[in-house]
């Protein structure tokens, strides 16, 4: 697609926010997750955040330092508005998270339904180059995708499905698997989605200060 900026401004823009096929009241797995392992004081970004209340959610919780990473400036207008007395606790991020240029490192990177619309292998890497760039060593990155079962397709864009093997063996030996789990997701037109989330923890390697060198 020639613009997707334009793409994802358009879908913020024309659709009720409650209808979009990613919409959660609670962000359920991701959430208690967060929770599991990270503190208050831990520095996370979500990529792609879209409209999505894990941001409440997280602030409800009393974490700190939340960055939101979108590519659609109406979406990033209604964050803005909705957290309008948290605003010093969120940074705002309306990019490309291909194109992303931030000196920032976080604790975890939080990405439910970002990666799997990267099709092109060249753009896979380039988001994988981002991640180790900007995940402190010993940090979480938590990743939702569809699963073999799930949608090939979502917002008129072709996806990439992920199961447990695909996408360890995409990331390298440089991430350790945590955990994994599935989610039949309601759509709000009745229909179900199916999602897998994986956590992964960077390896820190004997002797060595930083992660990446």
């Amino acid at each position: 697609m020639a613009d997707i900026r334009a793409h994802w401004n358009a879908l913020h823009q024309n659709k009720n926010h409650n209808e979009v096929s990613w919409h959660q009241v609670r962000s359920t797995i991701s959430l208690d997750w967060i929770l599991d392992v990270v503190d208050k004081d831990a520095t996370i970004i979500d990529v792609g955040c879209g409209v999505s209340v894990l941001a409440d959610n997280l602030l409800a919780q009393g974490y700190q330092h939340l960055s939101l990473l979108e590519i659609s400036l109406s979406a990033i207008e209604v964050m803005k508005i909705r957290l309008a007395d948290c605003l010093e606790q969120v940074h705002f991020y309306n990019d490309n998270i291909l194109d992303l240029q931030i000196q920032s490192r976080f604790d975890l990177w939080h990405d439910r339904a970002v990666f799997h619309f990267l099709t092109d292998e060249k753009d896979q890497k380039t988001y994988i180059e981002k991640l180790k760039q900007h995940l402190k060593s010993d940090g979480y990155f938590l990743l939702s995708t569809f699963s073999p079962t799930g949608p090939k397709q979502c917002s008129d864009l072709n996806i990439v499905q992920y199961d447990t093997d695909k996408i360890t063996r995409l990331l390298g030996a440089d991430f350790e698997l945590i955990k994994t789990t599935h989610e039949t997701h309601p759509h709000p037109n009745g229909t179900t989605q199916d999602f897998n989330y994986f956590l992964f923890r960077t390896k820190k390697y004997p002797n060595k200060g930083v992660f990446f060198l």
